[in-house]
C-alpha cells in the first residue's frame, strides 16, 4: 500500500463488518421461509518467521432487503507448522511442501465443487523480508508451483511477501470487526511476530500531522473514512530482537556463542536455534547478592540500547484508544502467568515489569529466555510505544472463538471485493 488512497481502493467493503448488516430477526424470518444462504470460502497461508499457519474460512451471505450485502463468519479452521518458510531458504522445495501439507489439512472445510472459486492466498512476512532477495524469490517461486495443482483459485499475485503496513492494517481490521467497533471508538492493535512488530491505531484530526505521511492511511470504517497510523518495525519481532540483543552484547561479532546479562548465570551453553542456525547461549556472571532490581536494570540497559538503535521511527505519545496486543505479546504474558493461557485478559503494562522482576531473579533453566523476553516486551510497550505502567493492555488470541489474525481481514476483504465485482458485472450486462 504505497499511499493514503491505496487502502480506500483496496479495502472499500470492510465497512460493513463481519456481523453487521440486516437484523438477525429479519434473516431468521427469511430462513424460515426457505431462503438458503450463499456460502463463500477463502484459504490464507500466513508464512511467518517462526512458523507457517493455514486459516480457512467459511462465510455466509445473510438475507438483505436494502443496503450493501455483507458476510457472516460461520466457520474457521486453523493449523500451524514449524519452522517457518524462511528456514528453508536453502531447500525451497521442502519449504513449499510444508505449505502444501497445511493447505491439504484445511481441505475438509472447502466443498470440492467450491474449490475452483475459492481464493488461495499465501503471504510471507518478516522471515522472508530478512532473507537475501534471491533466496526469498526462490521460495516464492517454488510455493507458487507447488500450490498451482491443488485446484484452488490461484492468481498471479496469490503468493507474495506481505508489506508490513498490510499486516498492521489487516490485523487492526480483524480486531475491530470482531469487536463490532467499526462505527465507534476503535482499538489500537499491537502485533508482535517473530521477525517484526506492528503498531496500528486511529488518529484524530489534531494529531495527524505529527506522524510520517508514509505511515498514514485513509481507510473506510463504518459510514466514514478515518486515518490510521501503522508502522512495521523489522528486526523487532520477539525472536529477531532476542538474537539482536545477544549479538549486540557480543560486539556484533559473527559468532555462534553469546553471553548475556539477561540470562541467569546458571544457564551455560544452552543451545538455541534461530533462522535455522544453532547458537550457544550462556548467562553472564553476576556479583554476589545482586538484587533483582539491579538484575532487571542491567538487562533493561542492554535491551533499551538494542531497541533504540533498531527503531526507525519513534512515536511521541501512546496509542490512541484502548490497546490490544496479540501474538507473542500474548504468549509471553501467558508463559509468565500474567494471563490465563486459555482466555487472555486485560492487565496494566506494569504487570510485565513485575513479571520481569520475578523471572530475572529466578534460576529457571526450563525457561532460560523468560527474563530477556519479558524485559524486551516491557521496553517495547513502555519505552518505544510510550504506554505507562498503569495503562491497561488487552491480550487476545481469540475473539468469539475466532483467531485474531490479519488473515481474517484479508480473507473478508478478498471475498467482499469479489462479490462486489460480480454484482457490478451483472448490473452492467
Amino acid at each position: 500500500m504505497a499511499n493514503e488512497t491505496a487502502v480506500v481502493r483496496t479495502l472499500p467493503l470492510l465497512i460493513a463488518g463481519l456481523f453487521a448488516g440486516q437484523t438477525q430477526w429479519l434473516d431468521g424470518i427469511a430462513k424460515s421461509l426457505g431462503y438458503e444462504s450463499v456460502h463463500h470460502y477463502a484459504v490464507i497461508i500466513d508464512a511467518g518467521s517462526s512458523g507457517s499457519r493455514v486459516l480457512a474460512y467459511r462465510f455466509r451471505v445473510p438475507f438483505t432487503v436494502f443496503g450493501q450485502a455483507n458476510l457472516d463468519l460461520v466457520d474457521e479452521y486453523f493449523e500451524q507448522s514449524k519452522p517457518g518458510l524462511s528456514s528453508f531458504a536453502d531447500e525451497p522445495e521442502k519449504g513449499a511442501d510444508t505449505i502444501v501439507q497445511l493447505i491439504k489439512k484445511a481441505e475438509f472445510l472447502i466443498p470440492a465443487e467450491k474449490r475452483k472459486s475459492t481464493p488461495l492466498i499465501v503471504r510471507a512476512t518478516a522471515g522472508l523480508r530478512l532473507l537475501p532477495k534471491d533466496k526469498a524469490q526462490q521460495l516464492l517461486v517454488h510455493v507458487s508451483k507447488a500450490i498451482a495443482p491443488l485446484g484452488y483459485d490461484v492468481g498471479p499475485n496469490s503468493v507474495e511477501i506481505m508489506d508490513g503496513s498490510d499486516e498492521g492494517i489487516f490485523i487492526w481490521y480483524t480486531l475491530n470487526l470482531l469487536h463490532n467497533l467499526m462505527d465507534g471508538e476503535t482499538m489500537a492493535a499491537l502485533d508482535l511476530g517473530g521477525g517484526s512488530t506492528q503498531i496500528t491505531y486511529q488518529l484524530n484530526d489534531r494529531d495527524v500531522k505529527q506522524y510520517p505521511a508514509g505511515d498514514r492511511y485513509l481507510v473506510p470504517a463504518g459510514n466514514n473514512n478515518i486515518t490510521l497510523y501503522t508502522h512495521s518495525y523489522l528486526n523487532l519481532g520477539l525472536l529477531a530482537a532476542r538474537y539482536g540483543i545477544f549479538r549486540m552484547e557480543a560486539g556484533d561479532n559473527n559468532t555462534n556463542e553469546f553471553t548475556s546479562v539477561c540470562v541467569d548465570p546458571i544457564v551455560q551453553r544452552e543451545p538455541w536455534t534461530y533462522a535455522n542456525k544453532q547458537y550457544i547461549i550462556s548467562g553472564a556472571a553476576r556479583p554476589a547478592g545482586m538484587k533483582r532490581e539491579a538484575v532487571v536494570a542491567r538487562c533493561h540497559a542492554a535491551v533499551a540500547r538494542y531497541v533504540a538503535r533498531t527503531l526507525d521511527w519513534e512515536p511521541s505519545q501512546p496509542p490512541r484508544g484502548n490497546v490490544a496486543a496479540m501474538s507473542y505479546f500474548y504468549d509471553v504474558a501467558a508463559d509468565a502467568g500474567i494471563i490465563d493461557v486459555m482466555v487472555g485478559g486485560t492487565v496494566p503494562v506494569g504487570a510485565f515489569r513485575a513479571a520481569a522482576l520475578r523471572a530475572c531473579a529466578a534460576s529457571n533453566v526450563e525457561q532460560p529466555w523468560a527474563c530477556t523476553d519479558l524485559v524486551y516486551v516491557l521496553a517495547l510497550l513502555h519505552d518505544a510505544y510510550k504506554i505507562r505502567d498503569h495503562q491497561p493492555v488487552s491480550l487476545f488470541k481469540k475473539v468469539n472463538g475466532h483467531e485474531v489474525s490479519w488473515a481474517l481481514g484479508l480473507a473478508y476483504t478478498t471475498v467482499m471485493n469479489r462479490i462486489a465485482a460480480e454484482a457490478a458485472a451483472a448490473a452492467a450486462a
